[in-house]
């Protein structure tokens, strides 16, 4: 059986982080020895739902990571049986023959890596992913189907790593747990929000997205639907938007969550862009800031994880830019491997207060490598079980 390892219950400062510098992630001595403890060796992780787009993008970034080994790959019953390398005919760069050489197995039956990320079309989440709970794993997931669930996580590192500890209250329900990153939009409209927040305390605010392509998944929509054209409607992504930065920002400082309190009007669109989903966003402050003084705050901005070193995380999470063209997809959407935010045209809004433009790589800061992310903090902080010789 597998395990997770004991010690995630307490309070929303029980991460290993001192509670001066819990919100900086600032770590001591004994903090920096036992990480270098826990990641001393390369744990076996799996892979549900490889041969999608999200899937297909966890494998090319895992199959060298410096912590963890794909030991596993598992697909809907089509591609069960199927060579790795074959199925993705490439979409995840040149892989090792190792990963390459992995047979592709159904998702039924049992799983042996502790760590499993999951990149599941939720209607098979729904019953897949709290079946690997019960089993005890810890499954990291990309799908939107426990998002709400008030016990499991939804997690940006830097933003709110504290909200870990929401995984002690699963312990009723499964010997294992699981963890969340949002929606592909939400990631970077929450990245620029969070120190906005912070420091003048968002009320509320109007977003519309202009989200790629690839967000769509396999196949996605039509050629023909996006050629001299935009899509104003995505079905279920506008009530994702509106939520999850409620969730995200909210606080867990009476062990249950509190949502943060602010309100946020969406309208989604798909734009005929291959990757990087942009958000167009008027706010409305507690304390309204001046465009400089959000941009100090942007600047300023490190977030929980800043010294933990993880192997994703970018030197920069928010690159705020002066240019009143950018952000762009085509230019910058692969700013540090795709997991920084850029924030551009922060101005004054006649209407709300004040008005920017965020861009974020969907499937890398906002999907697959959200998920890698995750799966580094929750090693780093104990949750996963490295003793690995005893795999069911």
């Amino acid at each position: 059986m597998v395990r997770l390892l004991q010690g995630i219950g307490g309070t929303s400062r029980g991460l290993g982080v001192p509670p001066e510098h819990a919100r900086f992630g600032a770590r001591t001595t004994t903090d920096q020895n036992q990480m270098e403890t826990r990641v001393s060796e390369r744990i076996p992780v799996g892979i549900l739902g490889t041969t999608g787009t999200v899937g297909a993008r966890l494998v090319g970034m895992l199959a060298n990571h410096p912590w963890f080994e794909i030991a596993e790959v598992g697909a809907s019953d089509r591609s069960a049986g199927g060579r790795l390398g074959d199925l993705l005919a490439g979409e995840a760069g040149d892989l090792p023959d190792a990963v390459a050489n992995l047979e592709v197995r159904s998702l039924a039956g049992g799983w042996s890596s502790p760590l499993l990320l999951s990149a599941l079309p939720s209607s098979v989440a729904c019953e897949v992913e709290p079946e690997l709970a019960r089993a005890g794993h810890l499954v990291v997931s990309n799908a939107s189907t426990f998002r709400q669930d008030p016990d499991v996580p939804l997690i940006i590192p830097e933003l709110n790593a504290d909200h870990l500890t929401l995984i002690g209250r699963q312990k009723s329900r499964w010997p294992g747990a699981i963890v969340t990153n949002p929606n592909c939009v939400v990631t970077g409209l929450a990245t620029a929000l969070a120190p906005l927040h912070e420091a003048f305390g968002l009320e509320r605010a109007v977003v519309t997205t202009f989200q790629a392509i690839s967000g769509a998944g396999k196949p996605g929509p039509a050629a023909f639907d996006l050629v001299d054209n935009v899509l104003p409607f995505i079905p279920g992504e506008e009530e994702k938007v509106a939520y999850e930065p409620r969730k995200i920002l909210g606080d867990v400082g009476s062990g249950a969550l509190a949502e943060a309190p602010f309100q946020i009007g969406v309208t989604a669109t798909r734009v005929n862009v291959l990757h990087g989903h942009l958000v167009s966003v008027s706010a409305q402050f507690r304390d309204p800031p001046e465009p400089d003084a959000a941009v100090a705050a942007l600047r300023a901005f490190r977030g929980q994880v800043a010294d933990l070193e993880l192997p994703s995380s970018p030197q920069r999470l928010i690159e705020v830019t002066d240019d009143p063209t950018r952000p762009q997809p085509r230019l910058d959407r692969d700013m540090s491997r795709g997991m920084t935010v850029t924030v551009g045209r922060v101005r004054s809004c006649e209407a709300l207060g004040l008005s920017f433009i965020a861009l974020a790589h969907n499937l890398d800061r906002g999907a697959a490598g959200a998920a890698v992310l995750n799966a580094e903090l929750c090693r780093v902080k104990g949750l996963v079980d490295v003793a690995v010789g005893n795999r069911s």
